[in-house]
């Protein structure tokens, strides 16, 4: 695997998030500070330069905001099955370790996924590589439980791709 291109440009968000943390973290909301921040975000940014993420510039707003909603729905939902299950002490849950198979191979993509995954109760990305994902889940008894798992982490890829995803990662999901 090839090392990505570092990027020798200063972002404008990037700086005034950055200096906007300093100001947070000195709990200093004056001028001296704002400078401050701005001098130290500028440094940091051309000490420390990020490679490029092309799914970055392919971002959409509207795709990220029912990332969001979805993933706060999840949590809610997802909250109340798991202490509903673990509750039931007399019920004994099975659960499972499964291989998801995603649709783009990009890191970004399979990362951002995983973390999601992760964040939900209920799963658990164990590890990600080559576009796929091993996932614990909790309570996955039956195989219309595992099936409906894996369907959960499609779905988040899919939000996620509709939220990050390049032109070529979108036309995956039509594909489906």
């Amino acid at each position: 695997m090839s090392r990505p291109e570092l990027r020798t440009r200063v972002s404008v968000f990037a700086t005034i998030g950055l200096a906007l943390i300093w100001m947070l973290l000195w709990g200093d909301l004056s001028l001296g500070a704002a400078l401050w921040g701005v001098a130290i975000a500028l440094l940091i940014q051309v000490l420390f330069p990020l490679p490029d993420v092309p799914e970055l510039e392919s971002f959409r707003p509207l795709g990220f905001l029912r990332l969001v909603v979805v993933t706060m729905w999840g949590l809610l939902i997802s909250s109340f099955q798991v202490a509903a299950k673990v509750l039931a002490f007399w019920r004994p849950t099975r659960n499972a370790i499964i291989l998801v198979r995603l649709r783009s191979d990009s890191e970004f993509i399979t990362a951002i996924t995983a973390e999601l995954v992760t964040l939900v109760p209920g799963s658990v990305a164990i590890d990600a590589r080559d576009g796929e994902l091993l996932v614990h889940v909790f309570d996955a008894g039956s195989e219309a439980a595992i099936a409906h798992a894996r369907e959960r982490v499609r779905s988040t890829e899919a939000t996620v791709l509709l939220a990050f995803g390049t032109p070529e990662d979108r036309a995956l999901l039509e594909e489906d």
